[in-house]
């Protein structure tokens, strides 16, 4: 496959790709920075599927009250990211293999939307600065610690072609759907080796602003993982009937 770069995009000014997401507790909207504390521990694994939070403790860490502390689990909650059992605790939702497949199935839909309206706003920098980054994975070795730094990548990624959509509403719909996703499959059910072909493909298009074809790059990309998922939740459905 060749991974040819189109020169017609406007030159902008290149985003720097390794800030971290991470965002420091602070006064002023106090419950929004909260949460986005705590979905960044989430998809980063510190806070792991079918663990209990301890609110004190986590209150601790973060140093806050528990007041901020309860409206954002509240709202994480809401979004499907924990669940509030009655009389035992709130704890990291877990999704079987049949859950997931649902997860993707929206993916599916959203994710392709996404790269489309990305595709005709992002700059010739970034998109030239992601074909870096992920032509340079393709040379690690999988190891434990590059395998962390894959999943960071891919995250990033897609979160960015939902902020370079530019639609709210999108961005609100998807910000779950990929937090649940890196947080249940640490990135993609598929090996990453697989994976990074599909990201070179969507990058492709998105260098030549070409929407329809990203759309479409970003629809295969899912679609594979979705297959394999689907794999997976027939193997889970035969051993649990047994």
């Amino acid at each position: 496959m060749h991974y040819g770069v189109c020169m017609s995009k406007k030159h902008t000014p290149e985003k720097d790709l390794s800030t971290s997401e991470t965002i420091p507790i602070q006064h002023e909207n106090l419950d929004d920075k909260v949460c986005l504390r705590i979905r960044d521990m989430i998809a980063r694994g510190t806070l792991t599927p079918g663990q209990r939070i301890i609110q004190e403790e986590l209150a601790a860490q973060l140093a806050i009250s528990r007041t901020p502390l309860i409206s954002a689990l509240k709202r994480l909650t809401q979004e499907g990211l924990l669940e509030w059992v009655p009389r035992r605790g709130i704890y990291v939702r877990s999704l079987d293999p049949e859950e997931l497949v649902h997860l993707y199935e929206l993916r599916e839909r959203l994710e392709p939307l996404a790269a489309e309206l990305a595709a005709v706003r992002i700059g010739a920098d970034e998109a030239r600065a992601m074909r870096i980054q992920w032509r340079g994975m393709a040379d690690i070795a999988d190891t434990p610690a590059s395998h962390a730094l894959f999943i960071d990548h891919d995250r990033r990624f897609h979160w960015r072609l939902a902020e370079l959509a530019g639609n709210p509403y999108l961005r609100a719909a998807l910000a779950p759907v990929n937090m649940m996703a890196s947080l249940y499959l640490q990135g993609n059910p598929r090996p990453w080796d697989d994976t990074i072909p599909d990201h070179l493909s969507i990058i492709d298009a998105l260098e030549c602003g070409d929407a329809a074809a990203c759309g479409e790059a970003m629809r295969r990309h899912i679609m594979k993982s979705l297959d394999a998922l689907r794999r997976e939740a027939d193997e889970y459905r035969n051993t649990t009937n047994r």
